[in-house]
């Protein structure tokens, strides 16, 4: 049924390496605590399925093996957990592709499996090595509203949101397992130094991003300490004016965030809003001209 008020949790949740049935109990645990305070979609972080097996000491091998495992159990478990609580659910995981790997997340509602979004832009050694990039971009329609995802990375790349924007999204996903350097983690464990470099780095790109093509953005990282990284626990909610409307930092937690279909049209007939106005055909045809 469609709805002109949704709520959107985002949710800031800690993984344990390489065990995916103990990940999808996390999911479900905090699925259910965004139910009980009426939310329609579920966003979680970065490889939360699987934990981010690039950052520990699992061989290849050993991933493949978890990936393998995880894929056959988690689309059938979300499934089951989005048709019980009517809530679509984008929930980050490692699956296999091939004999290689992509950085995934999978889009399930209430009506069942709904697409898979893989990582298009891999930021470095470590992940290309890992992870062979994702070659489609598919912009979903769930429950009356219509969304795009990118992961972690994936925020800096403006065309990904206009993208979503031409093809009527509303939304815009972004689990992310953003990590950070020790010197920014307390002693005690304490992530707060990091979370808000985090959280700086996001707000210097994401505003632009929703005023421009009229979205409401929420953004999901992991959280703790998982493996060999420090992930800080970080989530944000980003009106179509630019506005921070919602946060959670640090360590694991969520936002369930409120979400107007009226604020959303009134965005998209304002004059802030370029999507109407674009010409992508005359921006590919760009000729450079040398002078002398």
């Amino acid at each position: 049924m469609d709805k002109d008020i949704i709520r959107v949790a985002s949710v800031a949740m800690h993984s344990v390496m390489g065990d995916p049935s103990a990940n999808l109990a996390r999911v479900a645990e905090w699925a259910h605590k965004a139910h009980a305070q009426g939310a329609d979609f579920g966003i979680f972080p970065e490889e939360c399925i699987t934990g981010s097996m690039n950052k520990s000491d699992l061989t290849f091998e050993e991933a493949r093996k978890i990936a393998a495992a995880a894929a056959e159990e988690s689309v059938p478990f979300l499934e089951s957990l989005s048709c019980k609580l009517q809530m679509t659910l984008v929930v980050g995981t490692i699956e296999p592709f091939g004999d290689q790997l992509r950085n995934s997340a999978l889009i399930v509602g209430p009506e069942g499996y709904l697409a898979t979004f893989s990582k298009l832009h891999l930021p470095n050694p470590n992940e290309r090595e890992w992870f062979v990039p994702g070659d489609t971009f598919p912009v979903v329609a769930s429950q009356g509203w219509t969304f795009g995802v990118g992961i972690c990375y994936d925020l800096r790349f403006p065309e990904l949101f206009r993208g979503a924007a031409q093809k009527g999204a509303e939304l815009f996903f972004i689990p992310v397992g953003g990590s950070g350097a020790t010197e920014k983690i307390s002693n005690n464990g304490d992530q707060r130094e990091q979370a808000e470099s985090h959280k700086e780095l996001a707000m210097q790109l994401l505003p632009g991003r929703a005023v421009d093509n009229a979205l409401h953005i929420f953004y999901a990282n992991q959280s703790g300490h998982s493996g060999n990284a420090w992930f800080p626990g970080l989530c944000l909610a980003i009106d179509p004016s630019g506005q921070l409307i919602d946060e959670y930092l640090p360590d694991e937690g969520m936002i369930v965030t409120e979400v107007k279909r009226a604020v959303a049209d009134r965005a998209r007939a304002s004059a802030s809003c370029t999507v109407d106005e674009a010409r992508p055909a005359v921006y590919e045809a760009a000729q450079l001209v040398k002078g002398e």
